[in-house]
């Protein structure tokens, strides 16, 4: 099976780091931009499997990123999955308006990287 390659979207490296860490551990090709803009130059690079967006980011923050993506017929069947340390209480009805498919709350672990990822039907 072919490995998935991973948009990471986040403006901190150490962020970016992590994640891209993980994922590669889980056999993933990984892709890093630092905002909301540059997800756009990277799909028109690249196929993309999924896309893990952090939420506060300069230029174009991850919920209009993922507006934008999932009102475009060429990329809003692309899992996009929100990369938050906000209360998620206080955030649900924009994440769900901004049509997020899963939700990942920082500080993040393997084991939960793996369910959202299986939740999402997107294993390796």
């Amino acid at each position: 099976m072919a490995k998935l390659t991973v948009l990471v979207a986040d403006d901190i490296f150490a962020n970016q780091f992590l994640l891209a860490s993980i994922l590669e551990e889980m056999d993933c090709n990984i892709r890093t931009v630092s905002n909301g803009r540059e997800v756009f130059d990277a799909l028109e690079k690249e196929k993309i499997d999924i896309i893990f967006m952090d939420i506060e980011m300069p230029v174009m923050n991850g919920i209009e990123a993922t507006k934008k993506l999932k009102s475009d017929f060429k990329y809003k069947a692309i899992p996009v999955v929100a990369l938050t340390a906000h209360n998620l209480e206080d955030f649900s009805s924009d994440f769900d308006n901004a049509g997020f498919n899963s939700i990942l709350e920082k500080p993040y672990s393997c084991e939960r990287i793996a369910e959202v990822l299986e939740k999402l039907r997107i294993v390796n």
